[in-house]
């Protein structure tokens, strides 16, 4: 007989264990389809940094995660925010809003053991692992099929709700003959932990390139995050650089704003394309995180968009008895329009302004960064920039469950 779920996750990185954790609290029924084995993270928590907004890290607190963490993170408390060859910047301050910090930088693979250690809390989840997911079937009194294989072959789980959280490529979503829209930036992003002459003070520092952004992230271990954005046709020789003209290179880009950049670690790759899910929901199956929308990380909401699409839903399934009822599917889509909407064409439009080279674009541009120092437009910035956008779940605004 196949086992019955309330709620069968498929995908076990930063989306998907963050709604398991959430979904523990309530009570229900939830079992987790992770591709790694048992004692292996997944891909995805490796060496980068993540951005967390003051919204994510008062659900990520209030979800016991935050207090896993193996290493202090490094508060953003100043955004410096300038691009080569206009004039003007930006510059903001958690302290003029009354805040210790916009939000914490995290190290992907720091956050992944957290999340392990707090998964392993939950007594109630069933973990499928290492397991894959093959594709849907039909709907039978109420549950939904879903064909899974692991080394003693194929098998069948039942959920009244399937959530898929697998990622870009998402095996669910193309299970749900779900369409994309996708844009190619045309630019890769380097990664990497770099050490400074100064220290970090909580200060991030982000330029604006014709071949994308530029950023310096305070950690909490003396050392920065760096994202260095190239053309994709460059990227290769980038890849392909020592050490010394590596930070011969992020030191040109960036400037002197932490001193001398002295050394680096290992650098990542990722292509930088937008995929945009033209649909959220199928019959009991929804889509979280990067399976719905994948955007450009300039601004950092990737995740702290994901972690609110997940959070969204768990509020749902507090009140709604049926898990994958139509009403609950339509109440999703209606909660999760606005701020979705906004953080797409947030990243996405400052990613196409800020790397069009047009001359007629810079003065725009140097007036649009004079513009906002104005105290109006910093609100609004700073509401988007630390997560409380659109209908935002009770967690992320630091309220108990």
């Amino acid at each position: 007989m196949s086992e019955r779920h309330d709620v069968l996750i498929v995908g076990g990185g930063l989306v998907g264990a963050s709604l398991a954790i959430a979904l523990d609290r309530l009570g229900r029924d939830v079992g987790l389809l992770e591709a790694s084995p048992a004692g292996e993270l997944p891909a995805v928590f490796d060496q980068r940094n993540l951005s967390f907004a003051a919204a994510t890290i008062n659900a990520l607190t209030a979800l016991g995660v935050m207090q896993k963490l193996s290493m202090a993170p490094g508060p953003i408390r100043r955004i410096h925010v300038s691009r080569a060859g206009d004039f003007g910047r930006v510059q903001l301050d958690a302290a003029d809003y009354d805040r210790p910090w916009f939000g914490q930088v995290v190290v992907a693979r720091d956050f992944g053991q957290a999340l392990e250690s707090r998964l392993q809390e939950l007594p109630r989840l069933r973990r499928y692992r290492p397991m894959r997911f093959l594709g849907l079937g039909e709907v039978i009194d109420g549950y939904r099929q879903v064909r899974v294989a692991d080394d003693s072959g194929e098998r069948m789980l039942l959920a009244r709700l399937v959530v898929g959280a697998d990622g870009t490529s998402s095996g669910v979503r193309d299970a749900l003959g779900i369409e994309v829209d996708r844009h190619d930036f045309q630019q890769t992003l380097f990664v990497a932990r770099v050490r400074s002459q100064r220290a970090p003070d909580g200060t991030a520092w982000e330029r604006f390139t014709d071949t994308g952004p530029t950023a310096l992230l305070p950690r909490g271990d003396r050392h920065f995050g760096t994202v260095h954005g190239v053309a994709r046709d460059q990227a290769e020789a980038v890849m392909a650089l020592d050490d010394t003209a590596w930070l011969q290179r992020l030191q040109q880009a960036i400037g002197w704003r932490a001193g001398r950049l002295l050394d680096s670690g290992p650098r990542s790759a990722y292509p930088l394309i937008q995929v945009l899910a033209r649909a959220l929901v199928g019959e009991r199956t929804v889509l979280l995180g990067n399976a719905a929308q994948t955007i450009h990380p300039l601004g950092a909401q990737g995740f702290n968009l994901g972690l609110r699409d997940a959070l969204t839903l768990a509020e749902l399934l507090e009140v709604e008895g049926d898990a994958g009822s139509d009403a609950l599917l339509r109440s999703y889509v209606a909660r999760r329009e606005e701020d979705r909407r906004q953080t797409v064409a947030f990243s996405g439009g400052l990613a196409r302004l800020t790397s069009n080279p047009a001359p007629l674009l810079r003065p725009l541009r140097s007036l649009g960064l004079v513009a906002a120092q104005r105290a109006s437009v910093q609100s609004m910035l700073v509401g988007g920039a630390m997560g409380f956008r659109g209908d935002v779940p009770r967690l992320c605004r630091g309220e108990a469950a």
